[in-house]
């Protein structure tokens, strides 16, 4: 549409010259419209990355988990030995 503009009258525009510039401002919505998808994408991955994040948090958790329970399996014969005495 800008560049149609430009000649301010269409009447002087060859038909040629018309399509030309149609078939240029249709490239130029092409590439806007793929740039826009481009950048969309970095998203995803921060989704996908949090996701990652997630799981190793279970993972961490888990681990925890286990210490805390040898831990108090431990102090648990360690008040056995001790009231034996």
């Amino acid at each position: 549409m800008t560049a149609i503009s430009e000649s301010r009258d269409l009447s002087k525009l060859s038909t040629a010259a018309l399509f030309g510039k149609l078939m240029e401002h249709e490239l130029e919505l092409k590439r806007l419209k793929e740039q826009e998808t481009v950048e969309r994408k970095p998203k995803g991955l921060a989704l996908k990355s949090s996701e990652q994040n997630e799981i190793n948090e279970e993972k961490e958790d888990a681990e925890h988990d286990e210490t805390i329970s040898l831990l108090t399996k431990r102090f648990s014969m360690l008040n056995q030995v001790v009231f034996k005495l």
